[in-house]
């Protein structure tokens, strides 16, 4: 049996910028075109799907916490993932809270990234019990904003407390802080019962 490869397969971050609505027009008719005539393509952005309901499902079930791109957040609330923005820019303390309907919680981290190799975002409570870590995430010349997203269960969980987030930053081989951000946890709400 003989079975013929894609002589130019779709790479793998183009199949997920296609999922993600993340491509240009054009971008989008050249992959579309493709895959209308290699089935290994089709499989492939087949399987993106299927990874696409998983995410939301993560989401839904409170698992997820994840760097994620615009793109990445529109598709999951076309979805109908509920999702809760905050943006952190440095200015004063941030009052944020999470509601019993939030799947997804997502902290816009503004910054200036340049120079940076890779970045860290640490959350503590005020007890300095770390909430959350993510290790290693890649940034580009230019970027000024992260999205890291958190399960609003597990924020859910959380008491009324302050919330210290620390980014680092890996500069020619060294670890420096390069912001630095407050929040005032308030805990949940259940907006339909009028409380917490």
């Amino acid at each position: 049996m003989t079975t013929t490869r894609c002589p130019a397969p779709i790479g793998f971050a183009d199949v997920v910028d296609y999922w993600a609505g993340d491509l240009s027009r054009a971008e989008e008719d050249r992959i579309e075109e493709h895959v209308f005539a290699c089935a290994d393509c089709a499989r492939e952005l087949a399987s993106a799907e299927a990874l696409s309901r998983e995410i939301a499902s993560v989401a839904r079930e409170g698992r997820l916490h994840s760097v994620v791109t615009d793109a990445m957040l529109n598709r999951l609330a076309a979805d109908g993932v509920r999702i809760r923005t905050y943006t952190l820019d440095g200015s004063g303390i941030i009052p944020c809270a999470v509601w019993a309907d939030d799947d997804l919680v997502v902290s816009r981290i503004r910054a200036n990234f340049d120079d940076a190799d890779s970045v860290t975002i640490v959350a503590r409570q005020a007890s300095g019990a770390e909430i959350s870590r993510v290790s290693d995430v890649s940034v580009r010349p230019g970027q000024r904003e992260i999205l890291n997203a958190f399960s609003a269960a597990h924020l859910r969980a959380l008491p009324a407390t302050r919330v210290d987030v620390v980014v680092t930053a890996q500069i020619g081989g060294s670890e420096r802080t390069i912001a630095e951000y407050t929040l005032e946890h308030a805990g949940a709400f259940d907006r339909l019962g009028g409380g917490r």
